[in-house]
């Protein structure tokens, strides 16, 4: 089976890829931008990390590099090579998306929509035993305060936290018409914050919590507006954040999520004019606590402090951070949980992922050093 990949060297799709190619010696075609022997390179370092280990050499021949942009006409494809990939592969899984949460709407919705687009229109041209698979977002759910959202649901009753939000809504709509119009079945997945529980090398492609640790670092080591740098002696700091003080949300392991999708995906086939939903999200939702707790553990004299409204004079530190995450703290505040009832019928044998607990939250943020370690150094 030939599989096309988009999004191949972002955190989830290199995963994807490694499934396929060292698991289940699969051809995987990767588009993405660049030179094809540059792509290549990055793709193999991209395996590399996502393995946690030396890329097989005996799997490099099932890899080939595609120079192309979802964004653009045929895939930024000659006509030739387009129409010969599509009669080849008998998979397309998109995973390339823009995944910037307080992004302008015009270029979430060039790569997201747009992309997606251009995606569906290659899709149709493939024959129909090529079964398409879709990376979604639980964030489809929008600015849904609460209750259970099932695999189903797709509503813009409630609106949207951002325009991210936006673009992955009308996208999954467009995925739904596509498989309704030409009578194609669609594997699409919802995953939440799909995270590792362990430092990632330097320069390898992230997830949400290993961005806001890397950013929890650089500010600790020089300091920003309002916030000095922890070292030894450094002043004490709260931050007033305006979250709710139970605010949660849905964190789930890389190793799971992948496992998860490969099952649903590749080693299941489906039929009818329909799009088939799932979510990739763990059973039980994490604590913004939780992970509050971790971070002042890390660094000693800050102290982070949930307000259920607006702060009151907020300082230079709190409107620093409160623009720095903005996009993060809207969705802490949602108190929803996710229905996987399709998921987990769909992956009999999959046990349940472990919890979410503070090694996990360390090894995500990149946290080396517990705090009483972090107090006693010297920068």
């Amino acid at each position: 089976m030939t599989v096309l990949l988009t999004g191949a060297t972002g955190f989830l799709g290199s995963r994807i890829a490694h499934a396929l190619i060292a698991t289940h010696s699969e051809p995987v075609v990767v588009l993405g931008r660049g030179d094809p022997s540059h792509l290549r390179a990055r793709m193999v370092e991209a395996l590399r990390v996502a393995g946690e280990g030396p890329f097989d050499g005996r799997h490099v021949g099932q890899l080939r590099c595609v120079s192309g942009d979802v964004t653009k006409p045929w895939l930024g494809l000659s006509p030739a090579l387009y129409a010969r990939l599509a009669g080849e592969v008998d998979a397309v899984w998109h995973c390339a998306s823009d995944i910037a949460l307080t992004g302008e709407r015009e270029r979430l919705y060039r790569v997201n929509v747009h992309g997606t687009t251009e995606v569906l229109a290659f899709a149709r041209a493939t024959p129909q035993r090529c079964q398409l698979v879709h990376i979604s977002s639980v964030a489809v759910a929008g600015a849904r305060p609460n209750g259970r959202v099932m695999e189903s649901d797709l509503s813009d009753l409630h609106g949207f936290e951002t325009h991210y939000d936006a673009s992955k809504f009308t996208v999954e709509c467009l995925v739904r018409q596509w498989a309704e119009r030409h009578s194609r079945p669609v594997v699409v997945f919802r995953p939440s914050i799909v995270a590792a529980d362990r430092k990632l090398p330097e320069g390898a492609a992230g997830h949400s919590l290993s961005v806001l640790g890397d950013m929890l670092e650089a500010v600790s080591q020089g300091g920003a507006p309002g916030i000095p740098a922890q070292r030894p002696g450094a002043r004490r700091l709260t931050l007033r954040l305006r979250v709710p003080s139970d605010a949660n949300f849905n964190i789930v392991g890389d190793r799971y999520a992948t496992e998860m999708m490969i099952r649903i995906g590749h080693d299941r086939r489906y039929q009818g004019a329909a799009a088939h939903t799932f979510h990739v999200v763990h059973p039980q939702p994490t604590p913004l606590r939780d992970l509050l707790a971790v971070i002042e553990e890390q660094y000693p004299g800050l102290r982070i402090e949930c307000a259920d409204d607006d702060v009151p004079d907020p300082s230079d530190a709190e409107q620093f951070v409160a623009a720095s995450l903005t996009g993060f703290l809207r969705y802490c505040r949602h108190q929803r949980v996710y229905d996987r009832s399709n998921a987990t019928a769909a992956s009999p044998g999959l046990a349940d992922p472990a919890p979410i607990d503070a090694a996990f939250l360390r090894g995500a943020l990149g946290v080396t050093r517990r705090g009483a370690d972090h107090s006693g150094s010297t920068r």
